[in-house]
């Protein structure tokens, strides 16, 4: 990688790097992807000088788990996660596991590991082998139609599961599980009519047995995160914070803060990712207010990459191209600022919840982070109107003469008096947050 990739302060203040589209893609999805109708308006929207050749197809149509030569060999690959571990980060990688392309060699290799159907529909596929197979899909909506749906229920697919596993296991330090939740024997079920044999517990000890400090992500929803983490997930996509932010739902965010810690604390977090709205379009500035918060959770921050520019465009997986956007001066500088407070933060982190007195409102977020560098404080009115009242903190320690607010960048004078105050007093605008060093 370029001098410029590892100097980028979004991948300096990273623990783990998970690129997308290492493996080798199919040539059957690039041609599905180029001809979708309801493609064709995101492509064009995504890119205003739009070309038949910016589509490359999806990740997430996996030809087969071997270096998508494009990209990077297994031999770059090894050296890469080489350097990262010499900067004291990790590798992860993405791990398919519901379905595969619908032109995978695999499926000539293994006829009988994907579910094959005597329906004749557009969930279905007839296959050059003679077979009729079912698109991989979930059970919500018909079937992804470059995919092939793998058959948990036979045995022959979890062995053959635990092999691919084994093999990208010993490239990485971790997997991020595409909609882990597909492999669940009640959800196949629900989606396929027949269970599937247990799956996740099998694959994590398997690889957990071989690789002990292999990480497994899961994205995952439909309230399926708590039992992905009891079978061994180390993280859980939390779709449902990212959800009650877009509703504006403070008292939903903080109810949801309260689950068990040791829930939160393999929650994955973020503001966007390759599915979902650009941040800074979906949220404006509170994206940076949002941040703040996730940045004093517990549990895990996922962002994404070119987050911290405040681009506005959502680029589909299917397009290899990107629009050259301007940005967001605003967004770029609180990136900076927050990324290297977060770099600062050594040893162990002790973190407090302070008392609070407010004059109109109870639903106040305020935590306190302690660590070897700093003290840090973070206050966050999630309500619709302004709030206002004091922290319970003693003033003679925290007192400054100055403090500057790391979400806005504006520095406040603090009048002398306020040593003498029982609390720091504070006022928020609606959805506002503020972030301070002490």
């Amino acid at each position: 990688m370029p001098n410029s990739f590892w100097e980028n302060p979004s991948v300096l203040t990273a623990d783990e790097i998970w690129p997308m589209g290492i493996w080798k893609k199919s040539p059957a999805s690039e041609r599905i992807a180029s001809t979708h109708p309801g493609l064709q308006k995101e492509y064009r929207k995504a890119l205003d000088d739009f070309q038949d050749y910016d589509v490359i197809g999806s990740p997430y149509a996996v030809f087969s788990y071997e270096p998508n030569p494009e990209v990077s060999s297994k031999q770059g690959l090894i050296a890469f996660r080489k350097e990262l571990h010499s900067k004291n980060k990790k590798l992860i990688l993405d791990f398919v596991p519901n379905h595969l392309s619908i032109d995978s060699p695999y499926i000539d290799r293994f006829p009988d590991c994907f579910l094959k159907t005597e329906k004749n529909d557009h969930n279905s596929f007839l296959h050059t082998n003679g077979n009729r197979y079912v698109h991989g899909r979930d059970p919500f909506f018909d079937g992804w139609t470059d995919t092939v749906q793998w058959d948990f229920s036979k045995e022959e697919t979890i062995r053959l599961h635990k092999n691919i596993l084994i093999e990208i296991a010993s490239l990485c330090d971790g997997v991020r599980c595409d909609m882990a939740m597909l492999a669940l024997p009640d959800v196949f079920e629900r989606t396929h009519g027949i269970r599937s044999l247990p799956y996740w517990q099998t694959m994590i000890d398997k690889i957990k047995s071989i690789h002990p400090g292999f990480k497994f992500y899961a994205e995952a929803y439909w309230d399926k995160e708590y039992e992905l983490q009891c079978l061994g997930f180390e993280g859980t996509y939390d779709k449902t914070l990212y959800d009650r932010f877009s509703e504006s739902s403070g008292a939903g965010v903080l109810k949801h803060l309260q689950a068990d810690r040791n829930y939160q604390n393999k929650s994955i977090r973020f503001l966007e990712n390759h599915d979902e709205k650009r941040a800074f379009a979906h949220f404006g500035n509170s994206s940076c207010d949002y941040f703040a918060v996730l940045s004093f959770l517990p549990g895990i921050i996922l962002y994404y990459a070119e987050q911290e520019l405040g681009y506005l465009k959502k680029n589909p997986v299917q397009m290899g191209r990107m629009e050259k956007e301007t940005g967001s001066i605003f967004v770029e500088q609180f990136y900076k600022r927050a990324f290297e407070i977060i770099q600062k933060r050594k040893g162990k982190i002790e973190r407090t919840i302070p008392t609070l007195q407010t004059f109109v409102s109870d639903l106040i977020l305020c935590y306190i982070l302690e660590h070897e560098a700093a003290k840090e404080l973070l206050i966050w009115n999630p309500e619709t109107f302004p709030v206002s009242g004091r922290i319970g903190i003693p003033m003679k320690e925290y007192y400054r003469e100055s403090l500057t607010d790391q979400v806005s960048g504006e520095t406040f004078q603090i009048p002398d008096s306020e040593k003498e105050q029982e609390g720091m007093f504070f006022s928020l605008n609606a959805k506002q947050s503020q972030w301070f060093i002490f």
